[in-house]
């Protein structure tokens, strides 16, 4: 069961609602996120060792305030593009090292990481009419990162919570 490392975003309703119905897994229970890598190790292997190289690189980045700024797409996304990146690539430049096996999305070198949070995809419905939602209407919006996630499938093909590790701190809220 693979798992995922994830900065959880809170979107405006209208896109939560429209990402519940354009994204295939956000049925599964992905929440709204910025992915930082995944696939990830497999959940039965999530040990305290892993928890502890996690809790290292989240407590040597303080939280910090970005804006959910505006729609963006690629030819198999619409998105919520995030300002400043910086703050994202920068963690996902120190997972990616403390986990060198496990480069987001099965990465060439050539992968130039871009932080995002995906409102449709082609897996759920990516149609013409997603940009033209009034949802939109909610961004630009200020938000907060805090925490990184680990969450996984369960047997049952759900995604759960298994970490939460707050930034700039030791410490890791457990499974619930």
């Amino acid at each position: 069961m693979p798992s995922a490392v994830i900065v959880r975003a809170s979107l405006p309703k209208g896109l939560e609602r429209l990402r519940r119905q354009r994204v295939r897994n956000a049925a599964a229970g992905v929440p709204a996120h910025l992915t930082l890598l995944h696939p990830f190790i497999e959940r039965e292997e999530l040990k305290a060792a892993v928890r502890a190289r996690l809790r290292a690189v989240a407590s040597k980045h303080a939280p910090f305030e970005y804006r959910q700024a505006h729609l963006a797409q690629w030819p198999d996304a619409i998105y919520v593009a995030v300002e400043p990146a910086a703050p994202f690539v920068r963690l996902h430049r120190d997972l990616q090292a403390a986990f060198p096996a496990w480069p987001i999305y099965g990465a060439d070198a050539g992968f130039e990481f871009e932080p995002h949070i995906t409102v449709a995809d082609r897996e759920g419905k990516l149609e013409p009419g997603v940009h033209d939602d009034r949802a939109w209407a909610g961004l630009p919006r200020a938000a907060r990162a805090e925490a990184i996630d680990v969450i996984a499938t369960r047997p049952d093909g759900r995604w759960r919570l298994v970490w939460r590790i707050r930034l700039g701190a030791v410490g890791a809220k457990p499974e619930r």
